[in-house]
């Protein structure tokens, strides 16, 4: 069985009317910012890459901490990790490849199709997004490090990719069985357990109808809903066991 882990990589506030969908309040929120790692396997795996340094200056974060000093906490080194598992490409979740020399990177077609396509030149996608980043997937795609995945997929046994979208067009999710249950990582198919739970939308959409089922499929993937693990909630640390200071044990 795996285990699962999330690392906390630093945070932002907002507020409930920037972030959700057609949402009055100006509640304060809270967005903190991780990378998933998944051991037990052959090797480790980790979902998503995080972002640098410059990234967390530039995009307003505090409490920065690199993804590669967050995996050393668990005696993963960065630098030797041969597989991550991209859910999807803003820039908090690719900007930070350059951390792992060594993996493949597996991305949903419609992601990598949606970025380098005409779409993503509008101002409303340009935001989240890294351009630099995005620029560099061409170069890996020719050093034989990217592998596009097209809808569901197993990784490894027990270990599986689903398709989402809705929020980008080629996002996907991330299910592990551990000796809890299966475990659902929803990176940003759920931002806020108040999304999978309450059935509420973010701003940020190419596709609303496959963002609400994607809610109805992590319900039905998870062994339970608290085996869910949204993507931003400081309510991870709550929900699950606080390892040390940035480090959250799952399952």
């Amino acid at each position: 069985m795996y285990q699962v882990y999330a690392v906390k990589c630093g945070e932002r506030d907002t507020t409930a009317c920037e972030f959700f969908f057609r949402e009055p309040s100006h509640e304060r929120l809270t967005l903190h910012f991780f990378v998933w790692v998944v051991l037990g396997g052959p090797h480790p795996v980790v979902v998503d890459t995080g972002f640098g340094e410059e990234d967390a200056t530039a995009r307003g974060l505090r409490s920065y901490v690199s993804p590669p000093a967050m995996l050393a906490r668990l005696g993963v080194r960065a630098d030797e990790v041969p597989l991550a598992l991209i859910t999807h490409l803003h820039w908090d979740h690719w900007a930070g490849f350059r951390h792992f020399p060594a993996a493949e990177f597996w991305i949903q077609r419609d992601e990598v199709a949606f970025w380098t396509g005409p779409a993503a030149r509008y101002d409303v996608y340009k935001a989240p997004a890294s351009a630099g980043a995005l620029a560099e997937l061409v170069r890996l795609n020719y050093g034989n490090r990217v592998r596009v995945v097209d809808g569901d997929r197993e990784v490894l046994p027990g270990l599986r990719l689903h398709r989402i979208g809705g929020h980008t067009a080629g996002l996907q999710i991330v299910s592990v069985e551990t000796a809890r249950g299966r475990v659902v990582l929803t990176s940003d198919a759920s931002h806020f357990y108040r999304n999978v739970e309450r059935f509420q939308p973010v701003q940020l959409i190419t596709n609303l109808p496959e963002m609400l089922a994607g809610f109805d499929t992590i319900r039905a993937l998870a062994g339970g809903p608290e085996l869910v693990v949204a993507g931003h909630d400081p309510e991870v640390a709550a929900r699950f066991e606080h390892v040390e200071p940035g480090v959250i044990r799952i399952a």
